[in-house]
């Protein structure tokens, strides 16, 4: 097993997808509703009244994601000067996606962040896209990054799938600056036939884990261009902690702990949620990273 799919695999996020904030308010609405007679009954007093509530009247607002295998995703902004510029947007009335064709590609945004995977699939398959696509919490450094794969039924067969296929991402005009890059939006060839799966990285809400983590030497991340690697577990930790950031450990062939040797050495490391990173650890040196994959600075 790679280091980091031992990070990855020692966070254990909680199984998804489960009953999403809209999803738990939406039923909550339709569960306290008055029944079909009530509301009969009802109705011309409701009418008359000033202060009638309407169910999903309301209006709805949801964080946005500001800008900025292996792991890679990012959100598709409902509009760029909505999200990019204000940092908010509300959840749309009805559908999840907003999916244009334009010329012999549908263009994809996403209007609602926090919808479930299978309210996206349904809208996609309406348009006879076999697409499977999940919105995932994780770091601003990773909100920005995207996962496309072109053709999942090759990729269970053992074959392998190139990275570059016909979805494809719609980048935001002008100069980008940020680690993740700057798209917009999906492109997706309106004859595409194959089923594809698509994760997305959105800012994490507070309490969240990452389901996305980012390495902990990213640019935006706690130990961007810190020297950690074979360093001792008490001096990394005494910068995390200095940085804001809580420790915790794990090992080959030992569960997360929250704490470890002092003298023991870091070998690598992610972030988990916000203010909380998991680090691997051991009581030997590890092997160094290639200059190649040490993060720039």
């Amino acid at each position: 097993m790679h280091e980091i799919d031992r990070l990855v695999a020692g966070i254990a996020p909680d199984p998804g997808p489960g009953m999403t904030p809209l999803a738990r308010e939406l039923m909550e609405e339709i569960t306290t509703l008055p029944a079909a007679a009530q509301a009969e009954d009802r109705a011309e007093e409701h009418a008359s009244s000033p202060r009638r509530r309407v169910a999903g009247a309301r209006r709805r607002w949801w964080p946005a994601l500001p800008g900025p295998r292996r792991w890679a995703a990012v959100p598709i902004l409902a509009t760029l000067a909505a999200l990019l510029s204000f940092g908010v947007a509300q959840a749309p009335a009805s559908a999840a996606l907003d999916i244009e064709r334009v010329g012999d590609h549908y263009v994809i945004t996403v209007k609602d962040l926090l919808a479930a995977p299978e309210v996206y699939q349904r809208e996609l398959r309406a348009r006879g896209l076999d697409i499977t696509l999940d919105l995932v919490p994780t770091s601003a450094s990773m909100t920005g990054r995207i996962v496309v794969i072109n053709d999942m039924e090759r990729l269970r067969s053992g074959e392998p799938v190139p990275g570059d296929g016909p979805i494809t991402t719609i980048d935001a005009p002008g100069p980008c600056e940020r680690f993740a890059g700057c798209p917009v939006g999906l492109k997706v060839p309106v004859d595409f036939d194959k089923e594809a799966e698509i994760t997305l990285g959105r800012r994490a809400l507070p309490g969240e884990r990452y389901t996305m983590p980012p390495g902990i030497a990213l640019p935006g991340e706690p130990l961007h261009c810190v020297d950690y690697v074979n360093k001792s577990v008490a001096e990394i930790s005494a910068v995390l902690r200095e940085r804001g950031v809580t420790p915790s450990y794990i090992s080959y062939g030992r569960p997360a702990s929250p704490s470890a040797p002092g003298d023991w050495y870091v070998h690598d490391g992610v972030m988990s949620a916000d203010g909380q990173a998991l680090l691997l650890v051991g009581a030997e040196p590890g092997a160094q990273r290639s200059p190649e994959s040490r993060p720039r600075c």
